[in-house]
């Protein structure tokens, strides 16, 4: 049996958050599906020659880089992927290592709608494989029936405002391209005190890194017309920790790397001097009891801070706190 998470956790493990955005250090891709990553083989190691995993791997590599669509990541570090796009590696990996039988709690985690749909038909396509994959939890079986979908404008619960609020974040012309990717051109978007956004699109599309761009992890934020609160940050006199303290952030990655609970997160998060409230995917890796919990506490806090702005990442509808009215679709 393998968890998507701990897996993800095992290779992430000691990192920190804001790794990927400086430089593609580490292993690639590649590396972390060649043979002897997967089988962990020694290179020291004499008198035994593999043979037996070296024909299953090689006898199944094609069909899972296939199925998996992991082919257009291998020049990537791991590192510098997004969250669905390590756990489709991580799956990969674990494939390759020919079991029997393979089961996968929490498999659509991190996924966006279109990977949940070829996750779910994902046991069909590698039966030839002779490993017997079962994707196990709840959540396979909402998405097998079909997940509520999005509403186009979704502006249902809009706040009544008096007066114009405040801009809290403010973006003008970003251009943002990695390699061939293109993730940002011209990209503009203002968010002012009071709003809630959902932040959506495709894996890879640039949700976490637009979050890093405000939040001052990716150092290109510098390079580009970024304003918190008003203040423009590699200004002179603008402190970045003056900036930082108003603005309050969960994340699956931080439980992935650093080992800090989303409980925890929220409790550093939802306090008096927090201004911006940002969630990237806070309900990934938490059971429908812990997940049910953590909206509602949020949602609870943000009605009773009604000036906050906030963002929150999420493929899933059920994955968002009440009261999020405006949408913002990368991809």
């Amino acid at each position: 049996m393998v968890t998507v998470f701990e897996e993800q956790c095992s290779a992430v493990s000691g990192g920190w958050t804001a790794m990927r955005y400086h430089g593609d250090e580490g292993d690639s891709v590649a590396d972390m599906l060649s043979f002897k990553s997967v089988f962990e083989i020694n290179p020291f190691e004499v008198g035994r020659g593999h043979a037996a995993e070296r024909r299953g791997y090689n006898a199944r590599k094609s069909l899972v880089f296939e199925a998996l669509d992991v082919k257009p990541l291998l020049r990537k570090a791991f590192s510098s992927l997004s969250n669905g796009e390590m756990r489709r590696v991580l799956l990969a990996r674990a494939l390759l290592r020919c079991p029997e039988r393979l089961v996968v709690r929490d498999p659509f985690c991190g996924l966006d709608p279109d990977w949940r749909e070829r996750m779910c038909a994902l046991p069909e396509a590698i039966r030839g494989l002779g490993t017997e994959l079962v994707l196990e939890g709840a959540d396979a079986v909402r998405n097998k029936t079909g997940a509520r979908s999005w509403s186009k404008n979704q502006r249902s619960g809009v706040r009544a405002r008096q007066g114009k609020p405040k801009p809290v974040v403010e973006m003008r012309g970003v251009d943002l391209a990695f390699g061939r990717c293109v993730l940002f051109k011209d990209f503009s978007w203002t968010v002012c005190e009071g709003e809630r956004w959902v932040l959506r699109g495709p894996n890879g599309s640039g949700k976490t890194t637009l979050l890093a761009l405000v939040t001052g992890d990716s150092p290109l934020s510098y390079a580009f017309d970024i304003r918190l609160f008003g203040k423009r940050r590699g200004k002179s006199g603008v402190v970045l920790a003056d900036i930082r303290r108003h603005v309050g952030v969960v994340s699956a990655e931080r439980e992935a790397m650093l080992g800090e609970p989303v409980e925890a997160q929220l409790d550093a998060a939802l306090v008096q001097t927090t201004r911006l409230l940002l969630l990237d995917e806070p309900c990934c890796n938490l059971s429908a009891k812990r997940s049910r919990a953590a909206l509602e506490r949020v949602a609870r806090w943000l009605d009773a801070h009604p000036k906050v702005a906030a963002v929150c990442v999420a493929h899933s509808k059920a994955h968002v706190p009440a009261g999020f009215d405006r949408q913002l679709v990368l991809g």
